[in-house]
């Protein structure tokens, strides 16, 4: 059994020394490959910091421009302060010239003019308000920005801080590894120097048999060789001396052995408890991630949201375009119908020459021009009309702009509750309500030029009704000459008077004429200025689409940050995976290590009865020896005292009769001593045991079976 147990522990030690070995490598890639993911995390960072700078200086770029714009508006509402200042200049003017008639249109026209202005100042301020707003909004996201750099900054150094903690660790558990592997080999090498002593006791078992079968044949010879069991006795007390040294020496080494096992225990120990942190901080870390994987799920609903945002915004600016076209052709058709007065100007111009050579021709261009102005009437309403409906869809693109921006301020309120790691959205997020802002003020671009297209059809119906004066005064001169020529030639005088008159009016007509000329150019300017406003809207729908398109491009560059992020995570779980492999190996490695500390044990325990047997059979083996010694001294007394006697007797006759009674008193004495002999073991093995010697040693007995088998 002991032959087994020897050839069976050196495998084991093997095993259990190559186990660390092989895996070794594998935990110093796992590191390796960690430290290459972190610093490529770096790097990101840095890129993601390049990318926020950029964005801020875009962000102070679009400020620039609409600093500029602001100026622009400035200086075309001086303008306009300007010609309205020229307006009321013409007003007061026509009012000397044209008398209490025209004095109630001008201050109607006046009146309308300063409200007018009022709603322009109204707009001026609601600009200044929504510069005041920008500028705000851009030092809150200048703030912004500043913290998330130094956030990210941080987070560097955090990595850079992570990336020499991992460096240590792996130089301690390589230095952990490396004396594992010593502390191993010691142990392999006490393994085979315990077998080589297990061997050298094995070889003096045998010895020691050997010794008790001549221990035996000696016994058998004590009563023929008393000195040669001297001189045996004095060799076995050598030896006994010899084995009791060994005694000690093995008692020394299994205290040493016992010092081992409790120090492996301490380390057994101590690799527990950083089991125990290391599941902890696996823990720790598969929360982190449930959590990123929550942010990530949130993110893309939010990037879907703004998506469908972006394209209704989309939608919007074509209907925008498609307004914008509408109202290019309703101003070419009011430029049509502009020259068509032109020429009905002209023609009532000659007309009137002709009134004074022929009536009946006057009544009937008086009637047509009735007829026309009917038209235009009609036509003017229908303007109106069309003008009322794009109002209103104006007015409804402003709600939605409205309702748009709500939502928006929403979103960016819900953004601001979110993770720091999340703040990129919300800069995206704020660009597209920068541009939904520059949306507003392109609405509201096109409201001022619907307020100038209203002042125009002002104008135009003011027009309107000084030529309908003029028709009116006209009726009434043709009454007058058919009342002249009713009268005959007595009022030819009067005719001529009136004729005078009429001159005079046609002179009046014809300054109104140069006046309605001056007022065309000005509109022509107006409209080359109104054309001028739509190429700058063109180009801001140009500019929009850019931006659109730079949004889109974000998004892409935001899913392939999103992309990374989750091979990041994917990343992450396979070190989680690694290290709960490295952790079972090492648990695998402690289980190893258990059993050897078992077996090692076992082999203690085993050695320390062998001491114990030995022990034992040196004290058994002392008894034996004392007690031959007390034997062979009676047997010298009873010999001495017996020549004695005969010496004292000195006869001769009686010898043979104490040769007998020598003879009856010798078995009697073997009797007497034979219980002492049975005490010896080398008699046991030769002659039947004893039933109470076998008895009182039973101990004794089954060491002897377990050592000859």
């Amino acid at each position: 059994m002991l032959r087994a147990r020897r050839s069976t522990s050196p495998v084991k030690g093997a095993s259990t020394h190559r186990s660390p070995t092989r895996h070794s490598p594998v935990k110093g890639g796992t590191y390796d490959s960690e430290l290459m993911r972190v610093l490529r995390e770096r790097d990101e960072l840095q890129n993601m910091l390049e990318k926020h700078e950029r964005h801020l200086s875009e962000i102070q770029a679009n400020v620039k421009v609409l600093t500029a714009e602001r100026d622009k508006t400035r200086m075309h509402y001086q303008q306009a302060q300007e010609e309205i200042a020229a307006l009321r200049r013409e007003v007061i003017r026509s009012k000397a010239a044209r008398g209490p008639k025209s004095s109630v249109t001008a201050q109607s026209i006046l009146k309308r003019v300063e409200a007018e202005r009022d709603e322009a100042t109204a707009d001026l301020n609601h600009m200044t308000t929504e510069r005041d707003s920008l500028r705000e909004r851009l030092k809150i996201s200048q703030e912004t920005a500043i913290s998330e750099r130094a956030h990210l900054e941080q987070r560097v150094e955090d990595l850079q801080a992570a990336v020499l903690t991992m460096e240590q660790d792996r130089g301690e558990q390589r230095s952990r590894q490396a004396q594992m592997r010593e502390t191993m080999m010691g142990l392999e090498e006490e393994v085979h120097t315990l077998g080589r002593k297990l061997s050298a006791s094995e070889q003096e078992l045998s010895r020691l048999r050997n010794e008790c079968s001549s221990l035996r044949l000696e016994n058998t010879q004590m009563e023929s060789s008393l000195s040669e069991n001297q001189r045996r006795l004095t060799n076995r007390i050598g030896d006994l001396q010899n084995t009791q040294e060994r005694n000690k020496m093995l008692d020394e080494k299994n205290n040493s052995l016992l010092r081992q096992v409790t120090a492996l225990r301490e380390e057994v120990s101590t690799l527990r408890g950083t089991i125990s942190e290391l599941d902890q901080h696996r823990d720790t870390l598969q929360e982190q991630l449930e959590k990123k994987t929550h942010l990530l799920s949130t993110t893309h609903d939010q990037l879907d949201e703004k998506e469908k945002t972006i394209r209704s915004l989309k939608q919007r600016t074509e209907d925008l375009e498609t307004t914008l076209i509408a109202l290019k052709e309703t101003v070419a058709g009011r430029e049509r119908e502009l020259d068509v007065l032109r020429r009905k100007l002209s023609d009532s111009e000659k007309e009137m020459g002709a009134v004074m050579k022929v009536k009946d021709a006057t009544l009937q261009e008086n009637s047509q021009l009735k007829d026309e102005l009917d038209k235009t009437r009609l036509d003017n309403q229908t303007l109106q009309l069309k003008l009322d409906e794009a109002n209103e869809d104006l007015e409804d693109l402003q709600r939605k702009v409205q309702d748009h921006i709500s939502d928006i301020s929403r979103t960016e309120d819900l953004l601001s509750a979110k993770e720091r790691e999340c703040r990129e959205l919300q800069e995206s997020r704020r660009k597209a309500s920068l541009q939904l802002e520059s949306w507003e003020e392109q609405a509201k671009h096109a409201e001022t030029t619907v307020i100038e297209l209203r002042l125009e059809l002002h104008n135009s119906n003011l027009e309107i009704l000084r030529l309908k004066e003029r028709a009116d005064s006209l009726e009434s001169s043709l009454q007058q000459a058919l009342s002249a020529e009713r009268s005959c030639n007595s009022q030819l005088s009067q005719l001529n008077r009136k004729m005078i008159h009429v001159e005079e009016d046609l002179r009046q007509a014809q300054t109104e004429r140069t006046q309605l000329q001056t007022d065309l150019e000005k509109t022509r300017e107006l409209c080359v200025k109104l054309d001028a406003g739509k190429e700058a809207v063109q180009r801001e729908l140009e500019s929009c689409r850019s931006e659109v398109e730079l949004l889109q491009k974000q998004l892409t560059s935001e899913r392939l940050s999103v992309q990374t992020l989750e091979s990041l995570l994917v990343s992450s779980r396979e070190k989680e995976l690694q290290r709960q492999l490295t952790s079972q190996e090492r648990q695998t490695e402690i289980q190893i290590l258990k059993d050897k500390l078992s077996m090692a044990d076992s082999k203690v325990s085993s050695q320390s009865r062998e001491m114990a047997q030995l022990r034992t059979r040196s004290t058994q083996l002392e008894a034996d020896l004392e007690m031959t010694k007390r034997h062979l001294s009676t047997e010298r007394f009873e010999r001495e005292r017996a020549v004695q006697e005969l010496r004292r007797q000195g006869l001769s006759a009686l010898s043979p009769v104490l040769s007998s009674t020598m003879r009856s008193s010798s078995p009697s004495r073997h009797r007497s001593l034979s219980p002492h002999r049975s005490w010896s073991p080398e008699r046991s093995h030769h002659s039947t045991p004893d039933p109470l010697l076998a008895s009182h040693y039973p101990d004794r007995s089954l060491t002897f079976r377990d050592l000859y088998d």
